[in-house]
């Protein structure tokens, strides 16, 4: 007679990554578990990369990486209780988020302990995306000017400012960026703001003149 036995995968870690200035979440991210590795699992990896030799390096979906879904979501399997560090990127992005890490611990339940829940670690977290905000402003517009275009040159990344005048750009690439700002009423302007590196947040505000003067 062949015994069979039933394998049981438990969620040890699961979580969302989000844009840390929209909090959209972002899809395609690469989580991976990296540094900090306890014993028992540091050995499970060494054997799985003896098992796939040189295709090891490119996989993407492995036991200490993942890639998130559609909805940021992410999850890593039947991880020994330790600690772990989580290293987060977007690389299909360019430059266009930074990277973030967080050091996450799964805990020991107790021999006498079933439920596989207390095991499991939920996580968000945060990737800076590289952007440019600020406030446009314009003579009488006590609040700001809204509704107003704001455009990187070049690139083409385009936003509308809210009913405070705020604007957001996200995704950008890192370095000297023109943004130009086109309203109803006003003079185009446009500044060049140095975003210093991928996931800088910059602020470049603007003050509009009245068309023709």
């Amino acid at each position: 007679m062949t015994d069979w036995q039933t394998a049981r995968h438990v969620v040890a870690v699961f979580g969302r990554v989000v844009d840390a200035t929209t909090k959209k979440p972002v899809a395609g991210a690469v989580v991976a578990i990296a540094e900090e590795k306890p014993g028992g699992f540091a050995r499970k990896l060494q054997l799985a990369s003896m098992q796939y030799g040189n295709r090891w390096g490119t996989m993407t979906e492995r036991p200490d990486r993942t890639i998130t879904r559609n909805d940021g979501q992410f999850y890593f399997m039947d991880l020994p209780d330790g600690k772990y560090k989580l290293s987060v990127a977007q690389p299909s992005a360019g430059r266009r988020y930074g990277r973030v890490e967080q050091t996450v611990q799964v805990p020991h339940d107790g021999k006498k302990s079933q439920d596989a829940k207390k095991k499991r670690v939920g996580v968000e977290l945060a990737l800076p995306s590289t952007a440019v905000k600020g406030k446009i402003a314009g003579p009488g517009q006590k609040n700001g000017v809204a509704m107003a275009e704001v455009r990187v040159k070049g690139s083409g990344e385009k936003t509308f400012s809210d009913v405070q005048g705020q604007y957001l750009l996200t995704g950008l690439e890192p370095g000297m960026r023109t943004v130009t700002v086109i309203a109803q009423g006003y003079g185009v302007a446009s500044q060049a703001v140095n975003v210093a590196a991928a996931g800088a947040l910059e602020t470049l505000d603007f003050n509009l003149a009245r068309e023709g003067r």
